[in-house]
């Protein structure tokens, strides 16, 4: 009966103490904002729920705090009107704290979130890339009225274009690095406009796939992740129904473009080769370095994988970081690395390197014939599995 009594009062710690991990605290100071009614939503799955509302004082501080049921992050908004308000993603147990002006709350100090503070890059590169768009279409139409040429119209246009792929880029390049975290799935459903989408392409359908999949392993009972689990599961049907559709225009005509960013580089003897024309089952796409000890190891371990399924279906594009290519060829002859190889001589600052989003190297990407990525920096076992199965 001792012992029990001893346990009693540590059991009701550990009850206290989960209790008040599900707690959220949010609070802070908005300037110039006395006498307007700041607004605590949680933003669900089909609209958003009120949780509390304060005046704000002279001194424009506030508080809000509010417990969740389920151990997710949850989004939520603080909102001063339709137009003024700023999105936050916060884990049970935070304490987070906004110091902004009431002219523009979205750009508020963010301090204790970093979810949060990622849902607000997200947003604001958005809405500078929204901006752009808008300035190019008044310049276009402005051009259109006084005549002007088709090469003037043209480089509007191109802009345009550039303007919307860097953004589709970096938002690829995000998802890559957040698979498993619930601001990846902002980027999914972000649009450039009420109609399109930031990932407009088809194939990037495979990112609905690669997300959820992590998420819902990650956060199975969030409503959010349950409807992009469903959402997955619609969008790849009607994604298999354009694929079937299409099959005999394919047939008569060169490999569509990939979905995922392409990369344009030079090989040992100069030619300049395309990733995304690479016609083949399955391919891996790696960076590496000769600097990196761990790059050269891996190579020499993937040269009998290779050897055996190339003749099948399998191909691999090696891009090297390196910035000088004689040590590069050097390295390709010494250990006679047969694939596909090129080079980015701008190195750590390589663009490609960046949309891709390397950290460390190696690193490297499965994808089948599809253009979907399959694994991410898998382990050579994984890709001999993945390729016996696949290639039979």
């Amino acid at each position: 009966m001792k012992k029990i009594l001893l346990l009693a009062p540590f059991i009701l710690l550990i009850m206290i103490s989960c209790n008040k991990n599900n707690k959220i605290e949010i609070k802070g100071t908005i300037t110039n904002a006395e006498g307007k009614n700041l607004v605590f939503k949680e933003l669900l799955v089909d609209g958003a729920l009120d949780i509390d509302k304060i005046k704000l004082g002279k001194d424009g501080s506030f508080k809000f705090k509010t417990e969740t049921a389920v151990n997710t992050p949850k989004f939520y908004y603080l909102l001063l009107s339709k137009d003024n308000f700023i999105t936050l993603l916060i884990n049970p147990g935070d304490r987070v704290e906004i110091l902004g002006d009431a002219s523009d709350l979205k750009n508020a100090r963010i301090i204790g979130s970093k979810e949060s503070l990622q849902i607000q890059m997200l947003n604001n590169r958005l809405n500078d890339t929204k901006n752009k768009l808008d300035s190019l279409s008044k310049q276009f139409k402005n051009s259109s009225k006084i005549d002007a040429n088709d090469i003037q119209l043209n480089e509007i246009n191109q802009k345009y274009a550039k303007l919307v792929n860097n953004l589709r880029d970096s938002s690829i390049a995000f998802i890559l690095n957040n698979l498993d975290n619930m601001a990846s799935i902002m980027v999914l459903y972000q649009k450039i406009d009420d109609e399109n989408f930031v990932l407009y392409k088809n194939r990037d359908l495979q990112y609905i796939k690669l997300v959820s999949d992590a998420l819902g392993k990650k956060y199975p009972d969030s409503p959010h992740v349950k409807s992009l689990l469903a959402d997955k599961d619609n969008l790849l049907k009607r994604y298999d129904q354009l694929i079937t559709q299409k099959k005999i225009e394919e047939a008569t005509k060169d490999k569509a473009i990939s979905g995922l960013p392409n990369i344009e580089l030079p090989n040992p003897n100069g030619d300049t080769i395309s990733f995304n024309k690479i016609n083949t089952k399955y391919k891996l796409l790696c960076f590496w370095a000769t600097w990196s000890q761990e790059s050269i190891q891996r190579n020499l371990e993937l040269i009998p994988l290779y050897k055996k399924y190339n003749g099948k279906g399998f191909e691999i594009f090696m891009v090297s970081l390196d910035t000088k290519d004689d040590v590069w060829k050097k390295a390709i002859q010494f250990d006679q690395l047969n694939w596909i190889n090129v080079i980015d001589q701008s190195g750590r600052t390589s663009y490609v390197a960046k949309i891709y989003n390397v950290r460390a190297l190696p690193t490297s990407y499965l994808i089948n014939s599809n253009d979907e990525i399959v694994s991410v920096n898998p382990s050579i076992k994984e890709i001999s599995n993945t390729l016996e199965y696949a290639l039979k």
